[in-house]
């Protein structure tokens, strides 16, 4: 199978730079935490790093990751077809579980720290806001404060774990209250509207999601604030 891979590599390298003479091609399977493959090359050498979440992909699908994979190293431009074609294997239910299943086992899993904060306590909060908008419907997850006082990522929803982060950012009384309860509204709503495949993409944001979002009573308020920050 590694021999076809190669070949495969092989193949794409001549179509992406057909006047470069081809470099040696190692192919490894490594047990990334995830759908993750690494490309790079080094004397005359392209060490590829695939995850072994496919080790029986179709090689048609081989084919399209390679493009993919030498494109982005030679900063080159394919036909869209091929990514297409690798989001559709990649979205299948059966690969998103075993992807699930390696984030599990094998992921860094953010170290979930204390809901109530030094100003914030995010199980009244989660309370309050599931019983106005959820009809108190929502089966709380495990919620925390993240380590860092981030501003890029705001709020996070763990699936695999089911946690909530919010960040320790928003844990200040400056910051209006309904900021804080929109960032944690957000990822409440991920709770209730899970992701979904359509036209070979995955969707987080449904077109569902994102019209009950704009139910927050003071989402525009909440949005020009984070515009602020």
């Amino acid at each position: 199978m590694t021999a076809d891979i190669q070949l495969i590599f092989a193949s794409a390298h001549k179509q992406l730079r057909p006047r470069t003479p081809l470099p040696e091609i190692e192919i490894e399977f490594f047990p990334f935490a995830g759908l993750n493959h690494t490309v790079r090359l080094h004397d005359n050498r392209l060490i590829v790093r695939l995850s072994d979440i496919f080790t029986d992909a179709p090689l048609d699908v081989y084919s399209s990751l390679a493009l993919i994979l030498l494109a982005k190293l030679y900063q080159k431009t394919i036909d869209h077809s091929h990514h297409r074609a690798y989001r559709t294997f990649i979205l299948s239910e059966e690969i998103q579980e075993r992807a699930r299943i390696a984030r599990t086992k094998r992921g860094r899993r953010m170290r979930a720290g204390e809901a109530r904060g030094r100003h914030v306590d995010l199980e009244t909060l989660f309370d309050r806001l599931n019983r106005d908008y959820f009809d108190a419907l929502l089966v709380k997850p495990r919620l925390s404060w993240s380590p860092k006082k981030s501003r890029h990522v705001l709020g996070r929803y763990d699936a695999t774990h089911n946690i909530i982060f919010i960040s320790r950012f928003f844990d200040v009384p400056t910051i209006p209250w309904y900021v804080t309860a929109y960032i944690l509204f957000h990822e409440m709503l991920h709770l209730k509207h899970h992701s979904c495949v359509r036209d070979s993409r995955m969707i987080v944001h449904t077109r569902e999601f994102k019209a009950e979002e704009k139910r927050f009573r003071q989402y525009e308020e909440a949005k020009r604030w984070l515009k602020s920050i």
